[in-house]
């Protein structure tokens, strides 16, 4: 009988959930007095496996180290080794429970879980108040429960381990006529490491709104499995992950989680320096409610974002820190954390490596969306200045900045009109929103060259048109309409003038919530 188990970070059969659920092993162990499980076997640690291995049979060495791996505490809160003593605060703590909540564990047959409670908590000088489900048990924890599928009654290993929702998200049978042709089945091996999957897993709860509005549902959590080279490295890197403040575990789309979790593992230092990391991809998948399913939180989107250079990585670095999420603490003392609608969207273009404000048109499609949009003008217009934003071509700045000369004579003009100043904040947003929606009504080359020409024409003079007219002729007469809309859209909403600079306006918005 052989009584030693070597996993290898690339042998056959590992998808980028397997690597990850390696490393979920490997950072356990690392937390671990061999000493203490001398009496059953041991382990060997390096860069690329583990090796495990048992003087009478696995499970004596298993079943201890599963039990330290995950525990509850006394407040119900799902807590790994992992985390207890690399450290996370007490919000994040509670972020991760909800997410493993919405993701691995969410079915009712894996977990144990009573009514909300609601915990004090202190997030920048502030009281809030931290809402999760309190768990008795979950399939990790539970020794009997993991034990009977693991292994047999002498304690060896079964041969093959069926994959389900608990371990394998989305990976279920297909046709329950055909159920032993359609489930997925993995070896002890990978199984056990399946079982860790949580533990080296990243998790973001996600804020999207679609085209009404309202929060998309399909979209509730996201998992990001980075792609590993190196378990010793990811141990290091992922402690800059448990350490992230509650506000940056939050994302608006796929791509703006799978950047935003390379970005915190290849962080530096507090000042926001990046490292050549050797993890420059990651698959992302997304967990949420669908209409033939709203009992549970189905697999509902899967994505790869793959070779993030350390150029790309900065960029995107620095657009996090303009248009970065906030807290907004409710009356109640509760919170909500708002995700940059625009950040979303920039994220997924740079992952796709597409002009930044490629499809922008998406962000304010509709008042609602607009409005959303309106939160972060002032950051988007920071970063149109920036040196360091990338441009593809210089063109492209020049004209919005050329449509913001022209909104400015022309919001200038309507103020000069206007001698009623409490009315002219209102007079401004219906001014930007028959523009947004002309602009959003150009459906060809024709007619986009008529909206942005009547727009320069109102605009009165506007020497960026007149010194750059030929330069930007291209985008009034040439075939790719789209973009010159995305620019004009870009412009209207990153434009700052007085006029959006009132308090009161700003006050208003931010208490808004669809």
């Amino acid at each position: 009988m052989q009584n030693r188990m070597n996993l290898r970070l690339f042998e056959p059969g590992m998808t980028p959930l397997h690597r990850v659920g390696l490393a979920g092993l490997y950072m356990t162990l690392k937390q671990l007095k061999t000493v203490d499980y001398e009496k059953y076997g041991g382990w060997k640690l390096s860069k690329t496996s583990i090796e495990l291995f048992w003087k009478n049979n696995p499970r004596e060495l298993i079943s201890p180290i599963l039990k330290k791996a995950f525990n509850i505490t006394n407040d119900g809160i799902i807590e790994f080794l992992v985390h207890e003593k690399l450290g996370i605060g007490n919000i994040e703590q509670i972020h991760i429970h909800n997410a493993l909540l919405l993701t691995y564990l969410q079915h009712g047959q894996v977990r144990g879980t009573s009514n909300n409670r609601n915990v004090v908590r202190e997030f920048d000088g502030k009281i809030i108040l931290s809402t999760y489900k309190p768990v008795s048990w979950y399939f990790h924890n539970t020794q009997k429960k993991y034990e009977k599928i693991l292994f047999n009654k002498s304690g060896a290993f079964m041969g093959e381990n069926e994959l389900v929702n608990w371990n394998y998200p989305g990976g279920v049978v297909r046709h329950n006529a055909y159920s032993k042709s359609t489930k997925l089945t993995n070896t002890h091996g990978n199984f056990l490491k399946l079982i860790f999957a949580p533990i080296g897993s990243l998790f973001f709860l996600i804020s999207t709104k679609n085209h009404e509005g309202k929060f998309d549902k399909r979209r509730k959590a996201a998992i990001v499995l980075p792609h590993l080279k190196d378990l010793e490295s990811y141990d290091y890197c992922f402690r800059n992950y448990l350490h992230s403040p509650v506000d940056m575990l939050y994302a608006n789309s796929m791509g703006d989680a799978g950047l935003n979790a390379l970005v915190t593992l290849s962080l530096k230092n507090a000042d926001g320096m990046l490292r050549e990391l050797d993890i420059d991809s990651c698959t992302i998948f997304t967990m949420g409610i669908t209409p033939w399913a709203k009992q549970q939180k189905n697999r509902t989107a899967i994505k790869q974002i793959r070779n993030i250079n350390i150029k790309k990585l900065s960029f995107f670095c620095s657009i996090y820190q303009l248009l970065h999420n906030k807290i907004v603490i409710n009356e109640d003392n509760t919170y909500y954390v708002r995700a940059s609608m625009v950040r979303g969207l920039l994220a997924e273009n740079i992952a796709a490596d597409r002009p930044w404000f490629y499809d922008f048109k998406k962000v304010m499609s509709s008042r609602t969306l607009a409005k959303e949009t309106f939160y972060d003008r002032k950051g988007l217009h920071t970063m149109i200045n920036e040196q360091t934003t990338h441009w593809p071509y210089e063109e492209d700045k020049l004209f919005v900045e050329a449509i913001h000369t022209a909104l400015r004579n022309r919001f200038g003009e309507l103020a000069n009109r206007n001698n009623h100043r409490a009315s002219l904040s209102h007079e401004f947003t219906k001014m930007r929103e028959k523009i947004r929606t002309s602009l959003m009504r150009a459906k060809n080359a024709q007619t986009m060259r008529a909206e942005i020409a009547d727009l320069f024409a109102r605009g009165g003079i506007n020497k960026e048109l007149q010194q750059n007219w030929e330069r930007l002729l291209s985008l009034f007469t040439g075939s790719d309409w789209q973009k010159t809309r995305d620019l004009a859209l870009l412009a209207l909403a990153s434009y700052m003038g007085k006029e959006t600079d009132t308090k009161n306006n700003s006050d208003h918005l931010e208490k808004q919530r669809v």
